[in-house]
């Protein structure tokens, strides 16, 4: 049997549970790319091709989302197209195509693409293949376009392959998907608990091992695919730097952004890393060196185009800013000099006391998760502070430092979400039709939640834009009466029918509002 046939078999056998990657937006990549200095396609009408889809869980939301742009995505695995395919014609949607297509036959017939997507497969397929990948990223890659490929790299991934041959190691002979999974809980189980509370670094590995492994708990075919393929092949950065070049690609930068930003370490090693490297590209491998990085995902283009990371004031006059940083307190001042503390979505905390960024991240606070664009947040800018002073390129410098620092997301086009609880409350349909098959869900910003809540399940199956709130309210109630939800007070069922119309209207309350929060609405 070929490489090619046992890897269909395995994908087919377990299927890749695919969801989305909002790092492989295009409104996500095309801000990045014009950042960098170039002019990528509008998100709203570009061509993308995924290389390796699966069942489509990336690109079906972007499709349902961008009614003018068009789709493409390949795997090898007919069973999870056919997946794909089913849900697309569910979704009625006439701008995607998935093709059981192995990446070795992809040529020029498939077309030119402005954004070219990999995520997932780089450091899992043969070098023929990786080559191939690459070689696709030239050749069907249009001008102006971008190509993201993520892949395990080195230096983190020393440990993890001492953990996958040891899992191997433990499994051998041992073909049930379902055994291998369960045999490596046992193996990751036994040597946590081996190790006690020492501190020594391979203690320290073991516990982090066991705790990224119940992460993925509820996901075992990632663990399956991640730890027990045939081909898991990590590589240096500047190794995948120098592959690519060979392609005429040119590297960019990553998409997360902020991970790669060396201003971000503490000064003194921000200072030596500086005098370590000669280029930028080394400076992003010994940051990879100091963090001990195990994943990247990195963008290229055209090796004929070359990124300029300098902040340009009229590009960021161009692009859309969010935020899920925070306020601590509840009328933060606004006056220079006066310390005021915010705290990211990531629960980081840091202080200012410059007028214009408190302005500004106060703004962006109050219309979150929604972006605001540079003129507009401008405007209220200015409006908060009481003056009119001619401040732009003042914005335009925060921004760009606020981005690179993972205190804003910029936005080429600003995500279709809303902020405000209408009348009659909307969900997208992709996301009402995750709700009813289980608990993850993708929002407007194109991220994955959790939705483990059976009333907010319930409230979003319901939010088509038909019902007000009387309309949800009842429904609800039917549920509660019908014992089909169940309605607490902390660790008692509330059944007195006094108490339930308020509590009800409690609960509806706190979801709808939570909801918009989590840029779960849409207008």
């Amino acid at each position: 049997m070929s490489t090619n046939d046992r890897v269909r078999e395995s994908y087919d056998r377990v299927p890749y549970a695919s969801g989305s990657q909002h790092h492989t937006h295009p409104d996500h990549l095309a801000a990045l790319a014009m950042l960098h200095g170039l002019e990528p396609a509008p998100p709203a009408s570009c061509r993308v091709l995924e290389l390796g889809c699966a069942d489509g869980g990336n690109i079906i939301p972007m499709a349902v989302e961008l009614p003018a742009s068009r789709f493409t995505g390949i795997d090898l695995s007919p069973r999870q197209i056919d997946d794909g395919m089913n849900e697309i014609r569910e979704l009625g949607l006439s701008n995607i195509e998935l093709r059981t297509l192995s990446i070795l036959d992809v040529d020029a017939s498939l077309g030119t693409f402005d954004y070219i997507l990999c995520h997932g497969v780089f450091s899992w397929v043969t070098r023929e293949v990786q080559e191939k990948i690459l070689a696709i990223c030239r050749e069907n890659l249009a001008p102006n376009g971008i190509a993201y490929v993520s892949y395990n790299t080195y230096p983190g991934w020393h440990m993890r392959r001492m953990m996958r041959e040891m899992l191997l190691y433990h499994t051998r002979g041992v073909d049930e998907p379902e055994q291998q999974t369960a045999r490596a809980f046992e193996l990751v189980e036994f040597l946590s608990d081996s190790v006690g509370d020492s501190k020594d670094p391979h203690s320290e590995f073991i516990r982090g091992a066991r705790e990224h492994f119940e992460e993925y708990r509820h996901r075992p075919s990632y663990l399956l695919h991640e730890y027990f393929e045939e081909t898991n092949a990590p590589l240096y950065f500047h190794e995948m730097v120098s592959r690519a070049a060979e392609h005429r690609l040119r590297y960019v930068c990553e998409a997360e952004a902020h991970e790669s930003e060396v201003d971000n370490l503490a000064p003194a090693v921000a200072n030596r890393l500086r005098t370590l490297a000669a280029d930028p590209i080394e400076a992003e491998q010994y940051l990879d060196f100091v963090v001990n990085r195990t994943f990247r995902r990195t963008l290229l283009c055209h090796d004929d185009v070359t990124p300029d990371r300098t902040m340009r004031p009229a590009t960021m006059r161009r692009l859309f800013a969010a935020t899920g940083a925070a306020p601590l307190g509840d009328q933060p001042d606004l006056r220079d000099g006066v310390s005021e503390s915010f705290r990211t979505e990531r629960g980081k905390t840091f202080s200012s006391s410059h007028s214009v960024t408190k302005a500004a991240l106060v703004s962006l606070a109050s219309i979150a998760p929604r972006a605001a664009s540079f003129d507009d947040l401008l405007a209220d800018v200015r409006r908060r502070l009481g003056t009119t002073a001619d401040d732009d390129s003042v914005l335009a410098d925060l921004l760009h430092a606020l981005f690179w620092n993972g205190v804003v997301t910029l936005h080429a086009m600003p995500p279709a979400c809303t902020n405000v609880v209408s009348s009659h409350p909307r969900a997208s349909s992709f996301a009402r039709r995750q709700a009813a098959k289980g608990l993850l869900v993708t929002n407007q910003h194109h991220r994955v939640l959790e939705v483990d809540d059976p009333f907010a399940r319930f409230l979003l199956l319901q939010l088509d834009g038909t019902r007000d709130r009387g309309a949800l309210l009842r429904l609800l109630d039917r549920e509660v009466s019908a014992g089909r939800l169940d309605l607490r007070a902390g660790e008692k069922s509330i059944t007195d029918t006094r108490r339930i119309p308020a509590v009800l209207e409690a609960v509806l309350t706190h979801h709808l509002k939570r909801m918009a929060q989590m840029a779960l609405l849409v207008e």
